[in-house]
């Protein structure tokens, strides 16, 4: 997938809005390439994983499908890796096409962000090209 650096920016801005707890949202595009990234409330309100408020996840899905389609979803981690834990890659299985992006905030100065394909309960690398 894909990126714009300014959206990178924007999930990492979000990120660090929602400390101390996880943030997550949605990532729009086409044919590969995200154009939206649009913010859920994170209804578990944890540092510890994040659960896609319903009514925010439909509209958020609305939003995206209404000129393009559904790229990845995106999540922070606010204390560890930028690599999904077994919580993440569970709750994957719900929605398995789309890459999942993994914000880290561990180092605060030094945001890393991921991206990772977690169909069938494995984890593998996605291609992220930020730029």
């Amino acid at each position: 997938m894909k990126i714009s650096q300014e959206l990178v920016d924007e999930m990492v801005a979000h990120a660090r809005e929602d400390l101390p707890n996880e943030c997550c949202g949605m990532i729009g595009g086409a044919d590969g390439v995200a154009t939206k990234a649009v913010r859920v409330v994170n209804a578990a309100a944890t540092p510890l994983r994040y659960e896609m408020d319903p009514q925010g996840q439909f509209d958020a899905l609305k939003e995206i499908e209404a000129d393009g389609e559904l790229l990845a979803i995106y999540h922070s981690h606010t204390k560890s890796a930028a690599y999904p834990s077994q919580t993440d890659v569970n709750q994957a299985q719900n929605w398995p096409e789309p890459i999942y992006v993994i914000i880290s905030l561990a180092d605060a100065e030094n945001p890393d962000v991921q991206a990772f394909h977690l169909a069938d309960l494995k984890i593998a690398d996605a291609e992220l090209e930020i730029g």
